[in-house]
């Protein structure tokens, strides 16, 4: 557990810019007036599965998903509760047994992920994303927040 907790946190500071990459996609308005989605704490992988972590493109960057292959579901915290939700669609290639869209919904809570997945050379056992979005609904508003991240698989 720790060597993939090592990796993913190794892997975040590599994914976390410099020259080179392309720019990040502006930040859209935020129809809530609270700050959404808070930061998750470091998640654990078990062994066969595949975890997508998401930062939110702030200074500095903010842990706001966690994508899980099996059971394919994401966790969120929102109004300062934890919020698991079910896959209910996915389009696109999978790489890494993640699909760069993805959409998630339940107890009147919906987020979709539309991300860049890429393998690099030297990366085993997952991808990074070096952009995408995060669009969330719920009762409070909605957002579409600029995201970055990586799979890592165990």
């Amino acid at each position: 557990m720790k060597r993939a907790a090592i990796l993913l946190g190794a892997l975040a500071a590599a994914s976390c810019g410099g020259a080179g990459g392309p720019a990040p996609r502006p930040l859209a308005t935020n129809v809530s007036a609270e700050r959404p989605l808070a930061e998750l704490p470091q998640q654990e992988l078990q062994q066969g599965q595949c975890g997508m972590a998401l930062w939110q493109r702030t200074e500095p960057a903010r842990r706001i998903a966690f994508i899980l292959d099996e059971p394919p579901s994401v966790r969120i915290i929102d109004g300062g509760e934890v919020i698991a939700l079910a896959r209910t669609a996915a389009e696109g290639d999978a790489i890494a047994r993640h699909a760069p869209v993805q959409r998630f919904a339940g107890a009147g809570h919906s987020l979709t992920i539309d991300v860049r997945i890429e393998q690099r050379e030297g990366l085993l056992a997952g991808a990074i994303i070096p952009e995408g979005t995060l669009t969330w609904q719920s009762a409070r508003g909605s957002v579409v927040l600029p995201v970055f991240g990586l799979i890592g698989c165990r």
